[in-house]
């Protein structure tokens, strides 16, 4: 499952530490983080460079519904934060849930992931 990050460093040219799976998933979460860029981009090249990646993202996968397994998931990892001290990132938690309802791995240039023990994460 790519995370938000990964296309948000597509976009500004960023490299990535290694090449993508050639199999990839997004979270409905990741789309709407997607959609809310374009929405919020004050100027009109910034918005069309969103949109492009929106649209692309789209066409090549759907996104993975956060269903009741996935709020399961959502609760357990939020509340290992909550245990240990930290404030767990909402959009974070639910892409997380989302991968570890899936069986899948989180590939991400986001730290906040490395506090997930149980989410298998991948940096890039």
């Amino acid at each position: 499952m790519l995370d938000t990050s990964i296309f948000v460093a597509i976009e500004q040219g960023r490299k990535l530490a290694r090449s993508l799976p050639d199999q990839v998933g997004v979270s409905v979460v990741t789309l709407a983080e997607l959609e809310l860029g374009v929405l919020m981009a004050k100027e009109s090249e910034a918005r069309a460079m969103r949109l492009a990646t929106l649209t692309r993202v789209r066409e090549q996968t759907s996104g993975l519904p956060a269903d009741d397994r996935v709020a399961s998931s959502y609760a357990r990892l939020a509340a290992s934060e909550l245990h240990a001290g930290r404030k767990p990132r909402i959009h974070d938690t639910w892409i997380a849930a989302t991968a570890l309802t899936h069986g899948g791995e989180v590939w991400t240039q986001d730290k906040d992931f490395t506090n997930f023990s149980a989410v298998q994460i991948v940096r890039l």
